[in-house]
């Protein structure tokens, strides 16, 4: 037996175990893991559409469950989906229950919620339970994104953020800071050799400029981005608000960008960008904070906020997992780069 095989087995055990302690909120049935072992669902119920979007291995290797309880359930679920941050997720037909790590994530959604669902179109909160740092938000019924979405998308988004910024600079609800201010940071500065040759690509003045940081979703792109669609009427909807904080204005652009360079392998977005396709976009969104978009900085503006991604967390294990994201970039964008 591999230390690999022995590893996916205790985390299966685990995660089974977990799901026994749960079994009041899930429907009586038998249970399934997608690869990943993030995902685990009951396999009569598989016309849900987050199905489709698993990665099912194949029927021998399955891992299955069948849940022993079938006394009154608090819940009827039937996706269960282990988070990164620890929280855990049950979706039914139409509610999401989200059973939080501890206290602290709790109040984090809930604060985000209240921050951010003025601007965006957030999923409803149905319910709150503090006392066992739970919550029930409504279940949006998405529909597949296709090519021809993207257009809607990337407007739809643009005219958010636009309209977001606008409110935050007139009632001067935005903060200055420099990139370098938090590269001098104690808790820093001693992984600085981890990103020095991403900070070789930005030109310096852009390091000593101040620039708006303003409170962002902080991991937008096309799966945390869910599509419906009545009568021929689209509308956008923005999930997964867990890493929400303080960035760079321009942070969630470019990481939309990323994300789908790093994780779908779709470059498309990057060389529109670096080809100059999204120049008048980004100029009249600088303008809204009284500065001024310079084409010849494109490439440093995109390392610029990646620098402030791996910025964000500064504890170690943070960093740590972050090493290998560092290693991506470069190796997938900085051949790109003159």
């Amino acid at each position: 037996m591999t230390k690999e095989f022995q590893k996916h087995h205790k985390i299966v055990q685990t995660k089974k175990a977990q799901m026994l302690e749960l079994s009041a909120y899930l429907e009586d049935g038998l249970y399934t893991f997608d690869k990943d072992l993030r995902t685990v669902y009951n396999t009569a119920k598989n016309n849900h559409p987050m199905i489709n979007h698993l990665n099912i291995p194949e029927k021998e290797e399955q891992l299955s469950l069948k849940i022993e309880d079938s006394g009154q359930k608090d819940f009827n679920g039937t996706i269960l989906w282990f988070c990164i941050n620890g929280d855990i997720k049950i979706f039914s037909d139409d509610e999401v229950l989200v059973i939080c790590a501890n206290k602290e994530s709790y109040q984090r959604k809930i604060a985000n919620d209240t921050y951010f669902s003025p601007f965006f179109r957030i999923p409803a909160l149905i319910n709150q339970d503090a006392k066992h740092n739970m919550l029930t938000e409504a279940f949006i019924h998405f529909e597949d994104k296709t090519d021809n979405d993207a257009a809607f998308i990337l407007k739809t988004v643009y005219d958010d953020y636009r309209s977001y910024f606008n409110y935050l600079t007139l009632h001067s609800k935005v903060d200055y800071q420099t990139l370098d201010h938090l590269l001098n940071t104690s808790s820093n500065g001693k992984h600085i050799h981890l990103f020095e040759k991403i900070i070789e690509k930005i030109s310096p003045e852009l390091l000593s400029l101040n620039l708006p940081f303003i409170n962002l979703h902080g991991d937008l792109w096309s799966d945390n981005i869910l599509l419906t669609d009545e009568g021929g009427q689209k509308t956008l909807w923005y999930i997964d608000w867990e890493t929400a904080g303080k960035y760079v204005f321009f942070h969630d652009f470019f990481k939309f960008i990323w994300n789908e360079l790093d994780v779908h392998h779709n470059y498309s977005y990057y060389q529109r960008y670096i080809a100059g396709e999204f120049d008048e976009g980004l100029t009249n969104l600088f303008a809204i904070f009284h500065l001024t978009f310079e084409p010849k900085y494109r490439q440093s503006y995109f390392c610029l906020f990646f620098l402030n991604f791996i910025l964000h967390d500064t504890d170690n294990m943070a960093f740590e997992y972050k090493r290998e994201e560092i290693i991506d970039f470069e190796r997938k964008v900085f051949p790109f780069m003159s």
